[in-house]
């Protein structure tokens, strides 16, 4: 009786723990690889720069890109962990490390979306936290 006891428990152990992996890679399939961001009027100015904050499971920052000239910045979205949130920050462009003190200024935290739009543009006329929308 003891010994089938164990197994039982056991055997919940396991099962829980494989469906906390499975729960896992489900989420991380479904966020994009690439996020976009078009910065307003405001945020252009200066020769900024501009990085992602990911966070909610961890935390890392990666610099954006704007590779083609086209006015909207590129960031690959981390595969390491799955970060369930995002800050775009608008970056001091005379400094190169990613953080906080270095940032200018900020969206609100955003969810990472995970059903479709992957391009945020920053609302005009706004400097910090002042809204924008997601679309495709």
């Amino acid at each position: 009786m003891r010994n089938t006891r164990k197994i039982l428990i056991a055997l919940v152990v396991v099962l829980a723990m494989m469906m906390s992996v499975a729960t896992l890679f489900a989420s991380a399939a479904s966020q994009p690889e690439t996020l976009y961001l078009t910065p307003n009027a405001n945020w252009k100015q200066s020769n900024a720069r501009f990085a992602a904050y990911f966070f909610g499971n961890g935390e890392t920052w990666v610099s954006m890109t704007d590779a083609d000239g086209d006015g909207v910045y590129e960031v690959k979205v981390p595969t390491d962990k799955v970060y369930p949130s995002v800050i775009f920050c608008r970056m001091n462009p005379s400094a190169t490390a990613n953080n906080w003190n270095n940032k200018w200024n900020q969206t609100a935290d955003l969810t990472v979306p995970t059903d479709g739009p992957n391009h945020y543009t920053v609302k005009e006329g706004t400097w910090d936290s002042g809204g924008g929308t997601w679309s495709t």
